[in-house]
């Protein structure tokens, strides 16, 4: 068993620190453990530290239209500054979003 301190430590020391890019993209297979990247990415927004609440992480990110082309987005992942794959989620794609419109994600991971 990890106990709770342990648990922070990793969410905060690595995690926290290392896990800052988050990207969207079009792909539409569904989610397997074995995947290393999206299926198509869009867009990347770096530099987005998560929040924390005990050994929760949750990083809250915003795209614009803009951002996002003509093709909507139907996939999410958060990425290891050296391109390693967190987690990845898969949805109904978006559809087109117009440009001045903004879609806002919240990925929460706990570290268990």
């Amino acid at each position: 068993m990890i106990v709770d301190a342990g648990k922070i430590d990793i969410a905060s020391s690595y995690i926290k620190a290392n896990y800052t890019t988050v990207s969207v993209g079009n792909g539409r297979d569904d989610t397997a453990a074995s995947q290393s990247l999206l299926d198509s990415i869009v867009a990347t927004k770096t530099g987005q530290t998560p929040s924390m609440i005990g050994n929760r992480l949750q990083w809250v990110v915003d795209f614009t239209g803009a951002e996002l082309g003509t093709q909507g987005i139907s996939e999410i992942g958060v990425f290891h500054t050296n391109g390693t794959l967190l987690s990845r989620t898969a949805f109904p794609n978006t559809g087109v979003v117009a440009s001045n419109d903004t879609i806002t994600f919240t990925i929460t991971v706990e570290v268990n």
